[in-house]
């Protein structure tokens, strides 16, 4: 590893142990299926999905957050979500015909949520469940310099 890289890494990482603690913090009391499903009508804001591709990009993040906890290589991990075994998962989970599954990853590929290896990374939750059964997502707003 090179050495302007590390000490990018010790520059963020001082960097989060100043920021301020979060002085809004709301408590979501959900199961974890429905997790996912609040975290894509989170992003909907950013990616354009309706209720169909939220029930079937959220069934595929659940199904990716149970795999990862026994497969830790992300491209056997990515590869074995996209089998047809999950899919038909999801489809039985969704209640929906093989057709309308087809349609909505066509869609779901159109809009980049879904690429040729597997969900859009930025679009994966990056969480860890706490000791006492949480999990804790950071959402930071930036304030954009208003352009002249």
């Amino acid at each position: 590893m090179n050495t302007q890289s590390t000490q990018n890494k010790v520059e963020f990482s001082k960097s989060l142990k100043q920021q301020p603690k979060p002085n809004n913090v709301f408590d979501v009391a959900t199961t974890l299926k429905d997790f996912f499903k609040w975290w894509c009508v989170f992003l909907r804001p950013f990616v354009k999905l309706t209720d169909r591709e939220i029930d079937v990009i959220s069934s595929f993040l659940r199904e990716r957050y149970e795999l990862s906890k026994v497969i830790s290589d992300p491209a056997v991990l990515d590869a074995q979500l996209m089998g047809p075994d999950t899919k038909n998962k999801v489809i039985k989970e969704c209640n929906i015909t093989l057709q309308h599954f087809y349609v909505v990853m066509s869609n779901l590929r159109k809009n980049n949520v879904i690429t040729d290896t597997g969900i859009n990374r930025r679009l994966i939750p990056n969480i860890r469940k706490n000791d006492d059964g949480t999990f804790r997502i950071l959402i930071r707003f930036i304030e954009k310099k208003d352009a002249i």
